[in-house]
Parts: structure tokens; C-alpha cells; sequence
């Protein structure tokens, strides 16, 4: 479809942020008794001529991470993203995975494995399902190249045996973010997406047990 690479903008950045989780410090997200909860609202625009507002709110807590996320486009049309991510902490590895759904309802789905392999780097790899049934798959390296941003590239070989580049560019500092996602497909066209957003952060503590009555 003359439309899947457009989505799959949408739908990289969105496994680009999901796959940054892993970049934050353990802290809450590891603390059995902390969950916070981050909320963004943003704008995007494609060098095809799209544009439209997002948002998301995304639950950290005891290692967890789920996501939920809805964008508008310029014709009044919404999409949603959902996606999770399970980190293990002593293997310093994590699983995720989630779905997009375009307008019009098709829908496409990615799964797939990460691992820090050192402190500011991090690699993974899975597969994309896309809205007709064919199966990509990807790999990516996300760098650390200063406080609160990153630097992910990212390699998807089609289900017909062609590949797609991408680099994603995302910084958040002081509650504002922008994220850049540039994709050079297999003719060598390169369209990009450009977003930005603004963040709040949230932390809760779980109630501390009721003591047990005395005798």
C-alpha cells in the first residue's frame, strides 16, 4: 500500500519510545512500591505534507512499563498505540511488544527482545506483522549521546526481502521533547517525521499495608 511507509513512521518512532524506556535507571519502575506515570501531548508533521496532534500516558511500576497513546491527523481521522515491556533487571534484558491502528482500522502489531549491553546502549530485535498478514523483521542499536537523548538506528528487512533504514533522533529535557524519524526506503526516497511534545511526570506510593489488629 502507497500509505505503509508513512505509517511505518508512526508506527517506528512508536517502538523507538517504547524500546527507550529501557533507558531510564531502574528507580521506579523497579520499586515495588513506586509507580510513575508520564503523560505527553504533542504535534507531528511529515515531509510528505501530514501533520497532527498526539498523546500518550504511559505506567511505569515494579518493571513494568504499558502504554497508551492515541494521534489525529489533519483530516480528523485518529489512530491508537498500545504496547508493553516486562525488564528484568537482573538480566538486564526486557521483552515488548504492542500494536498501532490507523483510521481506517487496519492494524499493525510488532513483538520483539532488548538488551542493555552496556550503560547508554542498547540493542534489540523482533518482528513487525503488518495490516496484510506479511512479516518484517527488525533490529535496531539506541545510543546514549547525552543526558535525555538518543540516538536509535534501525534495520527492516521486508517480508520480500528489501530493507529499510531508519534513525530516530529524540531529546526531552525540562519537559519538553522532540523526536525526528528519518526513513530511507528500499528506492532510496527518504521521508521524515518530526514531533514534538511536551511531558509530565507523576509518582505514586502504594499504600502501606493495614497493620493487623492487636489482641
Amino acid at each position: 500500500m502507497k500509505t505503509r511507509p508513512l505509517f511505518n513512521l508512526f508506527t517506528a518512532a512508536a517502538i523507538a519510545g517504547f524500546v527507550l524506556a529501557l533507558s531510564n535507571p531502574a528507580r521506579a519502575a523497579d520499586d515495588p512500591e513506586k509507580t510513575t506515570t508520564t503523560t505527553r501531548t504533542g504535534t507531528y508533521s511529515t515531509s510528505k505534507g501530514g501533520s497532527g496532534t498526539t498523546s500518550s500516558v504511559t505506567t511505569r511500576s515494579n518493571g513494568t512499563v504499558d502504554r497508551k497513546g492515541t494521534w489525529t491527523n489533519a483530516a480528523g481521522g485518529t489512530g491508537t498505540v498500545q504496547s508493553q515491556r516486562t525488564w528484568n533487571k537482573s538480566t538486564q534484558t526486557a521483552t515488548f511488544n504492542g500494536s498501532a491502528t490507523r483510521p481506517n482500522g487496519a492494524t499493525t502489531s510488532w513483538q520483539g527482545t532488548a538488551v542493555r549491553t552496556s550503560p547508554g546502549n542498547i540493542t534489540a530485535k523482533g518482528t513487525i506483522t503488518t495490516a496484510n498478514g506479511k512479516q518484517d523483521t527488525f533490529t535496531s542499536t539506541d545510543t546514549k549521546v547525552a543526558p535525555g537523548s538518543w540516538d536509535r538506528n534501525q534495520v527492516i528487512t521486508t517480508a520480500s526481502g528489501k530493507t529499510i533504514d531508519r534513525s530516530v533522533d529524540t531529546t526531552v529535557a525540562d519537559g519538553k521533547g522532540t523526536r525526528t524519524v528519518t526513513t530511507t526506503l528500499p528506492d532510496g526516497q527518504t521521508v521524515t517525521r518530526d514531533a514534538s511534545f511536551t511531558q509530565t511526570v507523576s509518582q505514586t506510593t502504594a499504600a502501606a499495608p493495614a497493620a493487623a489488629p492487636s489482641n
